[in-house]
């Protein structure tokens, strides 16, 4: 390998560097932008849950029924584009582990998600929803609420951070995480209300809210997650990136020497040489 070749190596290298680092940098940015997103979709969350409550204990004293027409639907939410690792595919594979064993409708969301299954047909119907990009805007976000909005169970499965150096697939039950039985008492105190519209409308309004408020929490961390994906991935491709720049730069100097080895040698051989040539003569 000619110095000039292991020059151009070396700057492909350095050029793999720089872009490694410009990618994690805005992976870093991202991650900090949804942490305080996320935290505030925590607290507007848990303050209309506790109004939402309220509600539905006035609707279990008034036996008004809570059920929904339809069963159980499993959402397995993935990006749309494939440049975060493991982490989509290791969803996926909970994903099929565990709705295997389940009767629910299923609902593939993400480009990666309904590319694999259309290859990979482990299941004989689902409904394919791609957005325009990875978070959903309003629109997307109500007209998916709108798709789950009848079923009594609805699980929806992501990519959960638990750290910045690990992501872990996981499992929500959107109804189970808010939802009263008519277990639940009502409340001791006697609270009046008059309802304007009536309570049925009350209560379908406050679902399909902390659905969708639930639902923004979850594409948060889903987000977050492959955000800290990328930036770990970005970081081991500079150490990588460096580790090859490095290695060349070695091999650079090693050539180098064993050029101006040779070039002294040569210089030594044609002065014997030429020392020899005058002895003769």
């Amino acid at each position: 390998m000619t110095i000039k070749q292991i020059d151009q190596l070396i700057d492909e290298g350095q050029a793999l560097n720089q872009l490694a680092e410009a990618y994690a940098e805005i992976a870093n940015l991202k991650i900090k932008k949804i942490r305080a997103e996320a935290e505030r979709n925590k607290i507007f969350f848990k303050e209309i849950s506790e109004v939402y409550n309220l509600v539905k204990k006035m609707a279990i004293k008034k036996a008004v029924n809570l059920q929904k027409p339809k069963k159980m639907v499993s959402i397995v939410i993935t990006s749309n584009s494939p440049f975060y690792g493991t982490t989509n595919y290791d969803l996926l594979d909970f994903f099929i582990l565990t709705t295997q064993k389940l009767t629910t409708d299923i609902i593939i969301l993400g480009k990666v998600g309904v590319d694999y299954f259309r290859i990979e047909p482990y299941f004989k119907n689902f409904q394919e929803v791609v957005l325009d990009s990875d978070q959903p805007n309003l629109k997307e976000l109500s007209t998916l609420v709108n798709l789950i909005k009848d079923y009594s169970q609805i699980l929806v499965f992501y990519s959960g951070f638990k750290s910045l150096l690990v992501q872990q697939p996981s499992v929500i039950d959107v109804r189970g995480s808010n939802s009263l039985t008519s277990k639940n008492k009502a409340p001791d105190d006697e609270f009046i209300f008059i309802f304007e519209p009536d309570l049925n409308k009350i209560l379908n309004f406050f679902d399909t809210q902390i659905t969708t408020i639930l639902l923004e929490g979850i594409f948060l961390e889903s987000e977050l997650s492959r955000a800290a994906s990328r930036f770990i991935s970005m970081d081991q491709a500079q150490t990588e990136a460096n580790k090859f720049i490095k290695e060349h730069q070695k091999l650079k100097a090693y050539t180098l020497r064993n050029i101006n080895n040779n070039a002294i040698l040569e210089s030594f051989a044609s002065m014997m040489a030429e020392r020899r040539l005058q002895h003769d003569q």
